[in-house]
């Protein structure tokens, strides 16, 4: 509740007015935690002067920086409403482009393999790059291929456009807890539809994982509605009109290596990730499994 409780309130109607935001953005900014109005029995909202105001400022910071609020909610620090005014006021934590700080992605982007959806490096240049790692004297790359589970279902109850917007999401995830847990020659890329990878370490992949995995649970709720949220999964309907019901969206990470079992091209590793995912996709959580069979 807005702690200013002595303030003259208005309702969402004419919020929505005075903002030029519909009751539906509203209602989905609430339900991101960025604005926090006041509810009333039989599910009213209320907002205060001060409220409002802050509701312009966001308004505001976004029309000026041609920015969307999911650029908000998908930046690497989740924006949480104790610290809003500061991070409104530094507009550049809205940016959603991903900073590539390594020779090896400098190489990507100038050899334009970068996706233009997620800014990462894409499939040709992974396998090249894995190639690379394996043909040197002790090349032991660790993939760690991941898979977003119901994707397909989310794009048909939410549109493309929404899904792009999840690929974007979670590229940026990848990203950020590859650089704040790993080194610079471990990167992040894409191989498209809803498939990642990252390349790593013996020593890191587990925590780099386990943190991506954490994360994208803790956030990915945020690209649902709230009925869906509530409800735990979502309705679609096949080609016959026969109902569908889908969980929300989880990942599936498959790490591989070639330690135990030994692979000299890209594919070999592929080929045992794709099997690895096979079993995780049964899983209705979020899933890491690691390839411990040996030749």
């Amino acid at each position: 509740m807005d702690n200013n409780s002595n303030e003259k309130l208005v309702g969402i109607g004419a919020t929505s007015k005075l903002s030029g935001l519909s009751e539906r953005t509203l209602r989905y900014w609430e339900s991101l935690g960025l604005i926090n109005p006041v509810r009333l029995p039989l599910g009213h909202r209320k907002f205060s002067k001060t409220m409002i105001k802050k509701i312009l400022a966001i308004k505001e910071t976004l029309e000026k920086h041609n920015l969307r609020i999911n650029d908000l909610i998908t930046s690497s620090e989740f924006l949480q409403d104790d610290i809003l005014k500061d991070k409104v006021e530094a507009h550049e934590v809205f940016d959603l482009n991903i900073t590539l700080d390594s020779e090896i992605y400098a190489y990507a982007k100038k050899s334009g393999r970068l996706n233009p959806l997620t800014g990462l490096p894409g499939r040709q240049f992974i396998r090249q790059e894995i190639n690379r790692r394996l043909d040197q004297p002790d090349g032991k790359p660790v993939m760690c291929y991941i898979d977003l589970k119901e994707f397909k279902y989310y794009n048909k109850r939410y549109g493309y456009d929404k899904g792009d917007v999840v690929l974007k999401f979670l590229a940026v995830l990848i990203y950020d807890i590859l650089k704040e847990n790993g080194a610079k020659e471990e990167i992040a890329g894409y191989l498209g539809e809803d498939n990642f990878v990252m390349l790593t370490t013996a020593e890191r992949y587990n925590k780099i994982c386990v943190e991506l995995i954490k994360a994208f649970d803790l956030h990915i709720n945020q690209y649902y509605e709230k009925e869906d949220r509530e409800k735990g999964g979502i309705v679609v309907f096949s080609k016959n009109g026969e109902e569908i019901k889908k969980p929300l969206m989880t990942l599936s990470v498959s790490v591989v290596w070639n330690t135990k079992r030994k692979a000299g091209h890209y594919a070999q590793l592929e080929d045992k990730a794709r099997d690895l995912k096979e079993i995780a996709q049964k899983s209705l959580k979020s899933e890491l499994i690691t390839d411990v069979r040996s030749d």
